[in-house]
């Protein structure tokens, strides 16, 4: 069954910030790590396994820090996912062929299309979930 760990959550919150900061140049780890409470030592872990899956790039110096490789809008939460977290498997596989077959197609089937968006659009869900907090008081 699929579970998400510490790693997996990490790693695509620390996609989804450069991916809200892919304008403005590669961001430190100690940025990241602070502003969502991430343990900064075991996020260089996981950028440097985004990074040998080219999902995100390194750079030195002091304006130096990691940015998406690509535009936030052709990187998947799949791909993303799958680096941290191996193979993705959703439905395990004694669960497949029973009673409830059509109930865990479907449960499949919506996990997928979910996992199929990109950080373009969990960009801009975060911004409108965030607006909509704005306007009520």
């Amino acid at each position: 069954m699929f579970t998400l760990s510490a790693k997996g959550v990490y790693g695509l919150t620390a996609v989804l910030e450069l991916g809200m900061r892919y304008q403005s140049g590669p961001v430190q780890i100690r940025d990241i790590a602070g502003r969502h409470r991430i343990p900064q030592h075991y996020l260089e872990q996981i950028l440097v396994v985004l990074k040998r899956s080219g999902i995100v790039a390194s750079f030195r110096g002091a304006q130096g820090g990691y940015a998406l490789s690509r535009p936030p809008d052709q990187i998947r939460l799949e791909e993303v996912l799958s680096a941290l977290e191996g193979k993705l498997e959703i439905i395990a596989e004694q669960h497949k062929e029973n009673a409830l077959s059509f109930f865990w197609q479907e449960l499949h089937s919506e996990i997928r299309s979910l996992l199929n968006r990109t950080i373009e659009d969990l960009i801009s869900q975060k911004q409108q979930a965030e607006a909509q907090y704005m306007y009520s008081i």
